[in-house]
């Protein structure tokens, strides 16, 4: 659960750091609601490809730490924790050695 806060916080925080960056502000935020973080994520990942499809300036970096952060708590969300996974797959099992 406290991975979830932390996760949400962080979100929190990218989101109004992108919302700064660009000119059309992205929908309202709705920690709460699974299928509103869903919609958000589609709407980032929409509109990047469209920057890239007009070649227009867009904050790239900015936008692939948001798609991150989404996609971390809606997972987090499903009781999936990333982080556990990565460092699971970083340890050297017994059946290899």
């Amino acid at each position: 659960m406290a991975r979830l806060k932390q996760a949400k916080a962080e979100l929190k925080e990218s989101y109004d750091c992108f919302n700064q960056a660009v000119e059309k502000q992205l929908p309202a935020l709705a920690l709460s609601n699974p299928d509103s973080i869903k919609n958000l994520l589609n709407t980032v990942i929409r509109r990047e490809s469209l920057s890239v499809a007009k070649k227009s300036s867009f904050p790239h970096k900015l936008s692939a730490d948001l798609r991150k952060k989404l996609a971390d708590v809606l997972l987090l969300i499903d009781k999936v924790d990333i982080e556990v996974i990565k460092e699971r797959a970083k340890t050297p099992s017994a059946d290899k050695a």
